[in-house]
């Protein structure tokens, strides 16, 4: 196969989550002798960056040989080559191999090459919160739960839906902090959601609640490859992960329900138990 044909054919099993084992590394011990022969110039900024997140989404982006292979690549492209979409997804995979494989600094990819990479996924902040998203939080605000919507997590350059963490606190520019109404009463529900935010903060950076609509799933309700890879970025830096699926948000009828519901979702991180 040519480089597209390479990249391609990574890049399609990975978006299908089918990690291949045998397919990747015939793919990274074929790119791998190419960048040996001198001939790595033959992948392009497209091949490169579909190439490097195919591997960054199936979870093996972290042999040696490639990462060298791939940085090299990315680094003699340039920065200015790089499309806005080629740099989100090399900055993924730069973000597996930090977070995986507690990499020697040979297998670091150029720092301005990393900081334009993490830049662009900053700057990927979305348009607007559906109205799922704007539910939710409106029923945490309810709650008296302070958080922050499309927080950028520091790091990552990723945008969060939900965000509980002291950054919320800060004033961190780009977030919009709501939720702060202690002075209500607060309901045994209520409370229960506090104790668990207050006992989760204590062993986490924060807490993300990602609000995932119809897009984030296949056709039988799994979550897709590039959703769990985004999970499983924040979950390795420290941060404790909780989704809010559509099907079940949506056959929730009237606050008491969501209050609860959003409470023994908390308690999942917290670990405070959860009352029948």
């Amino acid at each position: 196969l040519k480089p597209q044909g390479l990249a391609n054919t990574a890049w399609a099993f990975a978006t299908l989550g089918m990690p291949a084992p045998q397919l990747f590394d015939a793919i990274a011990r074929e790119a791998v002798a190419r960048a040996s022969e001198q001939c790595i110039g033959d992948f392009k900024a497209q091949n490169v960056a579909n190439t490097a997140w195919a591997y960054a989404i199936v979870g093996v982006a972290t042999r040696g040989v490639l990462v060298k292979a791939v940085n090299a690549r990315a680094a003699s492209i340039g920065i200015d080559a790089l499309s806005l979409v080629n740099r989100m997804q090399l900055h993924q995979f730069f973000l597996s191999v930090e977070l995986e494989a507690s990499p020697s600094a040979e297998l670091l990819a150029p720092i301005e090459l990393r900081d334009a990479c993490r830049q662009a996924m900053a700057d990927s902040k979305p348009a607007h919160s559906s109205r799922l998203h704007e539910d939710v939080s409106s029923e945490l605000t309810r709650m008296g739960i302070v958080h922050a919507n499309e927080l950028c997590v520091p790091r990552l350059g990723y945008h969060v839906d939900i965000a509980i963490s002291p950054i919320v606190t800060t004033g961190m520019p780009g977030t919009a902090a709501v939720g702060d109404v202690s002075d209500q009463p607060l309901d045994e529900v209520a409370a229960r959601a506090r104790e668990a935010v207050r006992a989760a903060m204590a062993k986490y950076a924060g807490i993300v609640i990602e609000v995932d609509g119809p897009t984030h799933y296949d056709d039988e309700r799994r979550l897709r490859p590039a959703s769990e890879m985004i999970r499983r970025h924040l979950t390795l830096a420290g941060w404790a992960v909780l989704g809010v699926p559509y099907w079940e948000w949506n056959a929730l009828k009237g606050p008491a329900r969501k209050a609860d519901y959003l409470a023994k979702l908390l308690a999942r991180a917290g670990s405070v138990p959860e009352r029948s």
